[in-house]
């Protein structure tokens, strides 16, 4: 019950607090502060999008554009290690929450095998994902990125309490580090629970771990949804109204 309220509190406030920054940024600089008037305008700019989220041709853009996506930026045969883990992910956080939230015995029967499954495969495309792009993530990597966004003027998140704009890159980088070590979490709790060296309440252990790195991954792949995915695509299609039509 306390897992199930606290992540649905958490997934929801971060899904707003970043929908709300992102309003925030569209605004002049000198008016993005929380205000009771900017959160009425939210909500109106929010009901604005109505319930075009569950058309079908809106999921089939998404789906396009994470594919290009995946394509651009993992070049060759990585891109077989991208897909893979987007895939088991979106499996592994959908029927983990969902029997968290809704079914009071949990997780069991064929889902949880196809779980189990898909987990071992997120594991292994997780850990080649790490030799591959955590050069791009270390400290030293994330100042000159971070200078060359902010020459570039691509959009960040705005923070009300330090009154600027945090450049996108350090936003990936959190959601990317927050992500592997949640990611390895997982694995290793499940292997803990299912090796027979551990007594009954280690196997508690474990499971609260995993329950809570998975909550972790789910937050840090919402942030990493929203800086890395959404805020390039808000970005292009600025860019494309930009130019004058001929």
């Amino acid at each position: 019950m306390i897992f199930g309220i606290t992540s649905f509190v958490l997934i929801v406030g971060l899904s707003l607090r970043l929908t709300f920054g992102r309003y925030l940024s569209r605004l002049p600089e000198e008016n993005r502060k929380f205000t009771v008037k900017n959160f009425k305008d939210y909500i109106k700019w929010v009901a604005g999008w109505k319930f075009s989220f569950l058309k079908l041709e809106r999921w089939d853009r998404c789906l396009d554009y994470l594919i290009a996506w995946g394509r651009k930026n993992y070049q060759g045969w990585t891109v077989w290690v991208f897909y893979p883990l987007a895939l088991c992910y979106v499996y592994l956080a959908l029927s983990g929450m969902f029997f968290a939230w809704f079914v009071k015995r949990g997780l069991y029967g064929f889902p949880l095998l196809l779980h189990v499954a898909a987990g071992a495969l997120f594991a292994i495309s997780l850990t080649i994902v790490l030799f591959i792009k955590a050069r791009v993530y270390l400290p030293e990597k994330l100042g000159p990125r971070a200078a060359a966004q902010e020459n570039q003027q691509k959009g960040g998140f705005w923070c009300p309490l330090l009154k600027k704009s945090i450049a996108r890159i350090y936003l990936e980088a959190l959601a990317f580090w927050v992500f592997v070590v949640a990611g390895f979490l997982l694995a290793l709790s499940t292997l803990g629970s299912m090796l027979p060296y551990f007594n009954y309440p280690a196997q508690i252990f474990f499971f609260h771990v995993h329950r809570w790195s998975a909550l972790a991954s789910v937050l840090a792949a919402i942030l990493a949804l929203d800086s890395i995915i959404v805020e390039v695509q808000a970005a292009s299609a600025g860019e494309r109204a930009e130019k004058p039509s001929r």
